[in-house]
């Protein structure tokens, strides 16, 4: 299996300071690393790639050690294009969380191009005391042009291992042929987000929090949602919303909540 983008970084606390201790990469993906206000370390993974294209493989490794901080992001929306072959575009991220370490990954959207084909999965290996929030947006394709979900196949998996044992499996599989325009696809809506919180302080009062506080409010950013318990140390937040910006919105408010509730830090502005 040929790997067209790669990328593998380990982060850890040295004195005081959260660092890029290892470092391997293949073209086209590189970094730009920065310290923020609470000591977290901020890297955004960039691509000299215009997208990727089926047929590509692109994979994601990262390693935070104990009681390091990661906050990972990129700079722009990942454009999914189809090209002459039929073979799908394979993305595999791969995350392993030390002893009371934190990753905190909120990507840009994944914009599925026409006759696109794209198979994605993002996998978790917490540990005792590890947190985690981790985003996902997804568009029904080149909206602003009209094109809404005519990509080919897309097919998203992630997993959650807690202590080495399987506590999270969601699959999300979409193959749009028919009816791309009728209100059983989404009621309409065009766009998907998904923000997952890991975490073992989660309790019963941050789902309350959520589902009377959050939720209620969605309709103003035009946004439908929901929100559970995961059976282990976890919370799921599911949207559907009309645009990219509205659902950033809504997960940035989530996020916010989150970030000061169990990380005991203030918001992090990202500016991109």
């Amino acid at each position: 299996m040929t790997v067209t983008g790669e990328w593998r970084g380990t982060v850890s606390k040295m004195k005081g300071r959260n660092v890029l201790a290892h470092l391997k990469r293949h073209f086209p993906l590189t970094e730009a690393e920065f310290e923020g206000e609470n000591g977290e370390l901020i890297i955004y993974l960039m691509s000299g790639s215009p997208g990727l294209f089926n047929g590509d493989r692109q994979r994601v490794c990262c390693r935070i050690t104990d009681e390091a901080h990661l906050f990972l992001t990129n700079p722009s929306a990942t454009e999914l294009h189809p090209s002459l072959i039929e073979e799908a575009i394979h993305q595999t991220e791969t995350f392993q969380l030390g002893e009371n370490s934190i990753l905190e990954y909120l990507p840009e959207p994944l914009i599925p191009f026409k006759g696109a084909n794209f198979k994605g999965k993002t996998s978790l290996y917490m540990e005792e005391g590890s947190q985690a929030i981790v985003s996902e947006i997804i568009t029904a394709g080149r909206v602003g042009r009209g094109e809404r979900f005519e990509y080919k196949r897309f097919a998203s998996q992630f997993e959650v291992f807690w202590q080495g044992e399987l506590q999270v499996w969601d699959s999300f599989q979409l193959e749009p042929r028919m009816d791309r325009e009728g209100p059983e696809l989404f009621n309409r809506y065009t766009h998907i987000g998904t923000l997952w919180i890991l975490s073992e302080t989660l309790s019963a009062g941050d789902l309350e929090y959520i589902q009377h506080k959050v939720i209620p409010k969605l309709p103003q950013l035009d946004c439908y949602g929901g929100a559970s318990l995961l059976p282990k140390n976890g919370m799921i937040i599911r949207l559907l919303g009309h645009s990219s910006q509205e659902l950033q919105e809504a997960i940035k408010i989530c996020w916010d909540y989150f970030r000061q509730q169990l990380f005991h830090m203030q918001p992090l502005e990202v500016i991109k």
